[in-house]
């Protein structure tokens, strides 16, 4: 059996609703168009520089196949135990902290609770909006129309 560590070259190809990837180990051995796995109900392209865990169960790589393919200067730091992160190469997470969900985009953030849902910066609502419950302002509502005399309590 052989289990190495690869370098990913970024060039990923797709074929039959599988993945297939290019890498080298650190004894330069090249591999290509290697079966990458993922687990269901996840799919991802890792990007030149990624590491990967290669095994050839038979001794044979043209066997082989590749777990993994996470580039360690990507990956979000200070993931607490039991949490999960999706990211990508830009910096754009999605976490899923314990008890919230918080999704960081190009420094836009949501972020969700089961109680509270706080959504920092401009919202822009395209459509209907409806409100079940109190509407509290603590700053000037503005109407560009002009309807603000035409409502009714």
């Amino acid at each position: 059996m052989i289990g190495k560590r690869i370098e990913l070259d970024g060039a990923n190809t797709e074929r039959g609703g599988q993945q297939f990837v290019n890498g080298r180990a650190f004894a330069k051995d090249g591999y290509t168009r290697i079966h990458r796995i993922e687990p269901a109900g996840f799919a991802s392209s890792p990007i030149k520089g990624a590491k990967a865990f290669l095994v050839a169960p038979n001794g044979d790589a043209d066997q082989a196949y590749v777990f993994g393919g996470e580039h360690p200067g990507h990956r979000p730091a200070g993931i607490p135990s039991g949490a999960t992160a999706l990211y990508d190469h830009n910096g754009n997470v999605i976490k899923l902290w314990m008890a919230e969900v918080v999704m960081d985009f190009g420094s836009r953030t949501i972020t969700m609770t089961g109680g509270e849902w706080k959504i920092a910066g401009k919202v822009t609502i395209t459509g209907n909006l409806e409100v079940v419950g109190n509407i509290h302002a603590t700053g000037t509502i503005i109407d560009e129309l002009g309807n603000t005399n035409h409502h009714s309590h």
